[in-house]
């Protein structure tokens, strides 16, 4: 039995390091196959989610129970083993410390973030298959929230859109962080739960979270394929993208350290 059941600071920034080593080595082909997997996850949690969302009468309780169940996506990724895009951003750790070069975690992230995109189309793709989207000839109550959801988010100006980013990828890449600390099951799916929940309540942005909910509010409005549609969700997905590489790559460089062995890195 181990004297303690979570890693020291020390510890956890070796644990990034050594696991970002194992992503920088990967192969094309099993990046992209592994971030279907993520893409896939992250839209079984938002397909959820959607449901607390449609069935609950309180606002307030329908996000609090969202919030909790959309974090089994989160948890599938990190247990089951995916490449996700957001955390992914945690590579930085590894670069500073010159496990790896810049070029592997560009690769890493432009391949992940395709995949997670396919990943979230396969479901938006099933659910409609299987008669999600409809109720008696009539577009349901999954659909109707799911068209909502849509419709607020293609709303979003840029900046309002990545600054969302950015704050919910800092919560995204502190609940992997923090299940890093634990070595248990259960200590690490807590420590998804309440950073994930908390960026469903406060209504941050995260892209591939939005790779279904925007794909899957038009298909359910039978708008999904029009060219004003496909320009409205890119005018989403790049903003909040990009605020989503901000928000977790800040986590890593405005540690003290890190911030010292990144400018040396610059300098030189």
């Amino acid at each position: 039995m181990p004297q303690s059941l979570m890693l020291t600071p020390k510890e956890m920034n070796n644990s990034l390091v050594d696991i970002g080593k194992k992503k920088a080595a990967m192969t094309v082909y099993e990046l992209f196959m592994y971030a279907i997997l993520a893409g896939l996850y992250i839209a079984l949690g938002a397909t959820g989610a959607s449901y607390m969302f449609a069935y609950n009468s309180d606002p307030g309780i329908g996000k609090l129970v969202g919030g909790l169940v959309f974090s089994t996506g989160l948890i599938l990724v990190l247990l089951a083993g995916a490449e996700l895009f957001t955390g992914n951003m945690l590579m930085t750790a590894g670069f500073i410390e010159k496990k790896f070069f810049l070029a592997h975690i560009m690769k890493n992230w432009l391949v992940v973030w395709i995949g997670n995109f396919f990943g979230a189309l396969l479901l938006v793709f099933l659910l409609y298959g299987s008669g999600y989207f409809t109720a008696d000839g009539e577009i349901s109550k999954l659909g109707e929230t799911l068209a909502k959801i849509s419709t607020a988010k293609l709303s979003l100006l840029f900046w309002p859109a990545f600054l969302r980013g950015i704050i919910c990828n800092i919560l995204v890449c502190l609940a992997v962080i923090i299940s890093l600390s634990s070595i248990t099951t259960e200590g690490k799916i807590l420590a998804v739960i309440f950073p994930i929940t908390t960026f469903i309540i406060g209504g941050s942005e995260h892209c591939v979270a939005n790779m279904f909910f925007i794909p899957a509010g038009l298909l359910a409005k039978g708008d999904l394929f029009s060219m004003a549609s496909m320009i409205a969700m890119i005018s989403n997905l790049v903003p909040v993208t990009l605020g989503n590489i901000v928000g977790g790559v800040i986590l890593v460089l405005l540690h003290p350290k890190s911030f010292k062995k990144l400018k040396n890195i610059l300098v030189r």
